[in-house]
């Protein structure tokens, strides 16, 4: 089955990817027309690293067509893929050869990110402008030294930089080392808003990691004329005959999923809607077969169809042209019909501006099922789907929706939160017109960030309150949406790109509307609604298939999840009941395997051991043991003002003092010497002086890509509200100071740790054991160091 997108067009080569499904076909070949005239062909067959993660041929399926002549401007391109006798148009397609240079002067730029992907190198480049150059690179056999790269101006080098900054996402996406990302500024030399052609190299050889060089045109100062345009107010001839509320919503190849949105917008659905004068205007924006003007009417007297004069990939030009026939007062827009609502969005809204006639009322959107894009991959199909609206005998009871959704994102307690965008967001037309409406320059398929650039843009032009619903939400239905049904990787893929759209245009990263800013009004009418925590993931309940879904630790384990499991372990004292030898350890079983992880990955030199209990210290040495690391040496800092039974074995020197007292300390730096690896574990404990300038002193001689582990941080705040420890604001106060280190959740991953954002990774800087405060050595001469077992 052919399957293909088009991302979009730029320097007039047309970009995306097409295949035949399955791994034994040839390259697929794509055409380009206008009307009947052939503008170019070629073969889907260059390697793309996002859709080799996708599955998709080994990811030899993409494409990259320049238009020679180019097209004139505003040309309406058909890109479709052929096999044989079988010709089928590519998602996206029909897409515009764009406006003309004078109107659009970053058209000539290239669309990031851009995949990095050689024989022993992957990453991306995920940003170049308007202030930053962003991405990340990693050596495909797993190895923890930096990739040292350049970015050339033709044969002139401008910049030359490691890739050895830590990226959290990369961290987990990898669940190892994060440290290959580069973030640094744009040079000077570019910021002149000139087209300029760049090639990312290798910094050794000179190798090109991409298959080709790439545009980009930066603006002289903070940001370029096209990012501070905005759109223009859309000037609306006068309507006859005025509504209260028009409903604009967005048709494309769906017609199983237009039949229940369009009956989730029926008067005998929305509660109290029997005496609103509304209309629903409902855009066919190209689909094939297209939707039939009286099946659209026969929802009621309020439906009509409306079909765009220009066919565009991009829905914003025939929502604008929708909304400039609308008659009401208040426009609600849905720029995905694939959502349906539950049947009190009409009467919340109505409240909202009687209570106020400016608001902006924003509705959050859950899925049906779950995870969309998992779950297509798995094998959920529309059939389904289905049988899950059978289940709920939907629409009796609109609001059993909640017991076969998910809120997106899945966060456990989703009505509270900042707000990115909506996918039925009312607002007084007035002020639509007055923003000009969507922003047509967001021409990618589907829109892009169009969405959220609108709601961002009606928040800060709002008079009025922007009131979020609590207990109602619009529902998406499973289709061929352009990132809701494909999997993460290529998700993630044209998530950057939209992203890279929007900054050129805006001239800065997008951000959501924080919740402080949200009014927040409704009810619940399902108690299904009020969180997902104490039900599946995905409550759909179909038997789909016998894989388990890849979880997202970050989305799942949430704060909330994390402080009552890690309270409950704290107060139950479970951490006793783990030893080693007989020995209390101190810590969680996680975290044992977690230290054994590390030493087995840094073979350290040396390990400092500040206040750990007995136990522990015997595991460190066992762990040793096993990894046959003979030459290594423990330091144990023993800050019991009593000497007792301690692990005594050959490579253990033990050191009886306060970890923070000067001459324990530079005691410490000498018994470290010149070791290269140098691990330090530091217990969280009154005792052990836990303070960020003893973390300081200590974290002094871990080694470059090692770490400083805090043990014992749960017992304390915020995991145990009315402890007099504050070890996580200690923590914070110590990585504030010294950026070099950075939290390194990736050791958190198993649940419960006695350690929790206690694993500190030494990310920056080149400090090594032997540099240190020379003033630290002037011992008192009456004063011995109390070592055992000195090496």
């Amino acid at each position: 089955m052919l399957e293909g997108v088009v991302d979009g067009i730029s320097n007039h080569t047309v970009h995306g990817w097409a295949w035949l499904g399955d791994g034994d076909s040839g390259p697929v070949r794509v055409e380009i027309r206008s009307g009947q005239a052939l503008l170019g062909s070629g073969e889907a067959g260059l390697f793309r690293a996002d859709l080799a993660a996708a599955g998709k041929r080994d990811g030899h399926c993409a494409f990259a067509i320049t238009l020679d002549p180019p097209p004139p401007p505003d040309t309406l391109l058909s890109v479709v893929a052929v096999d044989g006798e079988q010709v089928q148009p590519l998602l996206g397609s029909p897409l515009s050869s764009g406006p003309p240079a004078t109107e659009l002067p970053q058209a000539a730029v290239d669309i990031l990110p851009l995949p990095i992907s050689t024989a022993q190198l992957e990453g991306s480049l995920d940003q170049c402008g308007p202030q930053r150059i962003r991405g990340w690179v990693r050596w495909r056999d797993g190895s923890a030294r930096p990739v040292e790269l350049s970015l050339h101006e033709g044969e002139r080098e401008l910049l030359r930089f490691p890739t050895s900054q830590w990226r959290a996402d990369i961290a987990e996406l990898y669940q190892g080392d994060g440290c290959c990302g580069f973030d640094l500024a744009v040079p000077d030399s570019l910021r002149d808003s000139h087209l300029h052609r760049l090639e990312l190299r290798l910094a050794e050889g000179g190798a090109r990691l991409l298959g080709s060089p790439f545009s980009v045109r930066i603006a002289n100062g903070p940001a370029s004329a096209s990012a501070a345009r905005l759109p223009e107010p859309l000037r609306r001839d006068p309507v006859g005959a005025p509504v209260t509320l028009s409903v604009t919503v967005n048709f494309y190849n769906m017609r199983r999923e237009a039949e229940r949105t369009l009956t989730s917008l029926r008067s005998d659905y929305q509660h109290g809607a029997g005496d609103l004068d509304y209309e629903v205007l409902c855009i066919d924006n190209g689909s094939q077969p297209p939707l039939d003007a009286d099946w659209v009417a026969s929802f009621g007297p309020q439906f009509r169809l409306v079909r765009p004069s220009r066919l565009l990939a991009s829905p914003c030009a025939a929502l604008n042209e929708a909304a400039l026939q609308a008659r009401g007062k208040y426009l609600a827009v849905m720029i995905d019909g694939a959502h349906l609502l539950t049947p009190g969005v009409f009467e919340q809204a109505r409240l909202a501006w009687r209570e106020d006639p400016a608001a902006v009322v924003a509705l959050r959107h859950w899925f049906i099922g779950g995870d969309q894009r998992w779950l297509a991959l798995a094998g959920y199909t529309r059939e389904l789907e289905n049988q899950l609206f059978e289940r709920i005998r939907w629409p009796g009871n609109g609001y059993d929706l909640f017991r076969i959704g998910a809120p997106i994102g899945e966060n456990p307690e989703p009505w509270f939160d900042g707000l990115s965008e909506s996918n039925c967001l009312m607002l007084p037309t007035a002020l639509f017109d007055r923003i000009g409406g969507f922003d047509e320059a967001f021409d990618q398929a589907g829109g892009g960030f169009a969405n959220l650039d609108l709601w961002r843009r009606a928040s800060e032009a709002a008079t009025g309150p922007l009131v979020s619903l609590i207990g109602e939400a619009s529902f998406h239905q499973f289709h061929d949406g352009t990132t809701t049904n494909v999997d993460d990787a290529e998700k993630d893929s044209r998530v950057r790109s939209y992203a890279n759209a929007y900054r050129t245009l805006r001239g800065n990263d997008f951000a959501g509307v924080h919740r402080s800013r949200l009014d927040f009004r409704g009810g619940m009418h399902s108690e299904f609604a009020t969180g997902v925590r104490q039900r599946t993931l995905l409550p759909m309940r179909l038997g789909v298939t016998d894989r388990i879904r890849p979880g997202q630790m970050a989305l799942h384990f949430d704060d909330g999840a994390q402080s009552y499991l890690q309270s409950v372990y704290a107060e139950c004292g479970l951490q006793r009941d783990v030893t080693w030898l007989g020995q209390p350890t101190g810590v969680a079983p996680a975290d044992l395997v977690g230290l054994q992880q590390i030493i087995h990955q840094l073979k350290p030199d040396a390990i400092a051991m500040v206040g750990a209990e007995t136990g522990l210290v015997a595991f460190i040495d066992s762990a040793l043991l096993a990894t046959e690391n003979p030459a290594a040496r423990i330091l144990h800092v023993d800050p019991a003002a009593v000497a007792i039974a301690r692990p005594s074995t050959a490579r253990v020197t033990t050191l009886h003092g306060s970890p923070d007292n000067p001459h324990i300390l530079a005691t410490a730096r000498h018994w470290a010497g010149s070791a290269e690896a140098v691990l330090v574990l530091h217990a969280a404990d009154p005792d052990a002086a836990f303070t960020s300038a003893t973390l300081q002193a200590w974290g002094a001689l871990v080694s470059y890509r090692s770490w400083l582990v805090c043990l014992g941080t749960l017992f304390g705040q915020p995991w145990l509200g009315y402890s007099t420890h504050q070890y996580l604001q200690v923590i914070r106060e110590f990585i504030s100071g010294d950026p070099s280190f950075a939290i390194d959740r990736s050791w958190n991953r198993q649940l419960i740790s006695a350690c929790p954002s206690g694993f500190l990774r030494k990310i920056g800087g080149t400090v090594t054991a032997t540099n240190y405060d020379a003033t630290l050595d002037d011992l008192v001469p009456a004063w011995h160091a109390p070592l055992e077992h000195a090496q």
